[in-house]
């Protein structure tokens, strides 16, 4: 492939990667309301544009890597939006809520929360927030109950065993990094998607090498700092996409 033919692939990739995203907020915004139709055009051409890519595959492993994941992402976005309409139009999500507000009104506990609730992020972010509520109406009974076992423990409980620990100061040492680890293929995945962006080269930024040099480095960075935990951040600086690792 010539060096016009990569560039113009990336390119390709680039934008449909933004296609991508692009229609999971316009999905959103349609089960909001905001939108007043569904977002069927849009995700019909980055449909057969998924499929013109895996027909003609390319050949440099970054992008054949970042295909995958694009197709992956896509593939889990579209069973969400076709869960939701399902339960939109079959009214599950309406009959959930109503479940949902009785047991609360039960609870004592306001049932404004699920107002103008329709997507399942909400829906997750509704109940977050009813679970603080309970937290908070439990509190003084759990602050009462742990007073008064302090006033009635006045006996010593019995040593158990020791723990056995190593000599003070020591860090446990942590396994080396593997190529499997979710986050290490994330980094990896980051990395090609701002080098995409950059508009760099992606000859030979294989995921064995991305691997390699992450292993080389995170045990210096270990030793250097006295630090147990590595993080990998992908920087982009001068228009180049870099790695950056910060002790914890």
């Amino acid at each position: 492939m010539s060096f016009e033919e990569n560039k113009a692939l990336q390119t390709r990739l680039s934008l449909l990667d933004q296609s991508i995203d692009k229609l999971r907020v316009v999905f959103e915004q349609f089960f909001l309301g905001l939108e007043r139709f569904e977002p069927v055009l849009l995700r019909k051409s980055i449909q057969i544009e998924l499929r013109a890519l895996k027909e003609n595959p390319p050949k440099n492993t970054a992008m054949k890597f970042l295909l995958s994941r694009m197709e992956t992402k896509f593939r889990t976005y579209e069973q969400y939006w076709n869960r939701v309409l399902r339960e939109i139009e079959d009214g599950v999500y309406e009959r959930q809520l109503q479940r949902m507000r009785r047991k609360l009104r039960e609870e004592g506990l306001p049932d404004g929360v699920l107002d103008n609730v329709r997507t399942r992020g909400e829906l997750e972010a509704a109940m977050a927030r009813i679970a603080e509520l309970r937290s908070q109406q439990e509190s003084p009974q759990s602050a009462s109950q742990e007073a008064s076992d302090r006033t009635n423990d006045t006996h010593p409980k019995s040593a158990g065993t020791p723990t056995s620990a190593g000599p003070a100061g020591s860090h446990p040492q942590s396994p080396p990094p593997s190529s499997s680890d979710p986050a290490l293929r994330r980094a990896y995945e980051n990395f090609v998607r701002a080098r995409l962006s950059t508009g760099e080269s992606l000859e030979g930024i294989t995921p064995d090498r991305f691997f390699a040099t992450i292993s080389s480095q995170i045990p210096k960075v270990k030793q250097a700092h006295g630090c147990s935990e590595v993080e990998i951040q992908i920087v982009v600086k001068d228009n180049k996409a870099t790695l950056r690792f910060l002790p914890r």
